[in-house]
């Protein structure tokens, strides 16, 4: 095996190893808290009980409501569902 190969595996593992601490230190526990935020808010919308899974000290509530963007311009929104709204509404 040339010098060149070696070097290149050893760089492409470096950029690995750095790409997994990225993802299991930043990403991965801030995916976590907002689907677990999420699924306390959803509990509360459907329940009215507030718990506090991952001790955050933010129980379920009413505060968030977890909008998306609508990209049409289409803002027909029917029903009365709690959390639910159209883009800019």
């Amino acid at each position: 095996m040339s010098v060149k190969k070696i070097f290149v595996v050893l760089i492409t593992i470096v950029a690995c190893v750095v790409i997994g601490a990225f993802v299991l230190n930043i990403l991965m526990p801030n995916a976590t808290t907002t689907l677990v935020d999420s699924v306390e808010d959803q509990i509360w919308k459907a329940t009215g009980l507030s718990f506090d899974f991952n001790a955050n000290g933010e129980g379920g509530s009413n505060e968030n409501t977890y909008a998306g963007n609508i990209a049409s311009t289409d803002d027909d929104v029917t029903g009365g569902v709690e959390g639910f709204e159209a883009a800019g509404g």
